[in-house]
C-alpha cells in the first residue's frame, strides 16, 4: 500500500446509526401487524391506516441513516429502498384517495418489500467505514481540472459541499468535498465502502501529488 503524498492525510467517517436502529426497529411493530391482518380478515377498515403509519416510520429509519453519509442515494443497494418507498408512497396516495381499499395488498407488498432492501441498504451504509482522505486547501484556490480523470465536477472552487461524484468500474462511489473544521478549509475524498474493500488512493482517478504541490505552494506564501 502507497503512502498518501504530504499533506493528505487520512481521517475516520463519523456515523451513528443508534437512531437509525432504534427508529427501524419501532417501524417493525406496525409492520408486524401488517402481516397479522395479511393473514387474518379482521379489522380490515384499518388495513390502510396501519400500512400509512408503517410507511411514515420507515421513512423516517431510512432517512435518518442515508442523510448520514455523502452521495449515498448513488449507492444502488439504497437506490433500491428510494423506489419502494416512493412507489409505497404512490400507492397508499391512489388507495386513499380514490377510495380503492379493496386493493391494499399492493400497499402490503410494497412495505414488506421496502422492509428488506431497507435492511440491505442500511446494513451496507453502516459497514462503509473506509476513512477519508483530506487535504488543507485555501478556500479561494480554483481546482485544477486536469487532475481529475473521469470526474463529474459540480464546482471549480472550493466550497463547503460536495464538489464532484465519480463511480469505479467496481461499482464504488467516491464523492469529493469541502468541509470547514476549526476555521480550516480541507478538499476531501470520501470512499463509500467497507474499508477492507477501499480502493488505494492511486485506482481513483485524482492527482493527489498535483494538488498537494498546490496547495503547499499557496500556503508556503502566506
Amino acid at each position: 500500500m502507497e503512502d498518501l503524498p504530504a499533506p493528505w492525510a487520512e481521517a475516520s467517517v463519523e456515523h451513528n446509526y443508534t437512531m437509525t436502529l432504534f427508529a427501524f426497529a419501532w417501524a417493525l411493530l406496525p409492520v408486524g401487524f401488517m402481516v397479522l391482518m395479511a393473514l387474518f380478515d379482521r379489522y380490515e377498515q384499518h388495513r390502510l391506516m396501519l400500512a400509512s403509519v408503517s410507511f411514515l416510520m420507515l421513512l423516517f429509519a431510512f432517512s435518518t441513516g442515508v442523510m448520514q453519509r455523502r452521495s449515498a442515494f448513488l449507492e444502488p443497494r439504497i437506490q433500491l429502498p428510494v423506489a419502494t418507498l416512493v412507489a409505497t408512497g404512490a400507492s397508499l396516495g391512489l388507495l386513499w384517495g380514490l377510495e380503492l381499499g379493496e386493493w391494499w395488498w399492493v400497499s402490503y407488498g410494497l412495505i414488506f418489500g421496502t422492509v428488506a432492501t431497507m435492511y440491505v441498504g442500511l446494513d451496507h451504509l453502516a459497514s462503509c467505514n473506509a476513512p477519508t482522505y483530506r487535504l488543507p486547501w485555501p478556500a479561494a484556490e480554483a481546482l485544477p481540472l486536469d487532475a481529475f480523470q473521469g470526474w463529474q465536477l459540480q464546482q471549480g472552487r472550493w466550497v463547503n459541499g460536495n464538489l464532484g461524484t465519480k463511480r469505479l468500474a467496481n461499482g464504488t462511489v467516491i464523492t469529493l468535498f469541502g468541509t470547514l473544521e476549526d476555521g480550516s478549509t480541507y478538499l476531501c475524498v470520501d470512499r463509500l465502502c467497507p474499508e477492507a474493500l477501499a480502493p488505494e488512493h492511486t485506482s481513483l482517478g485524482i492527482d493527489l501529488i498535483h494538488l498537494a504541490s498546490q496547495s503547499e505552494a499557496f500556503f508556503s506564501e502566506e
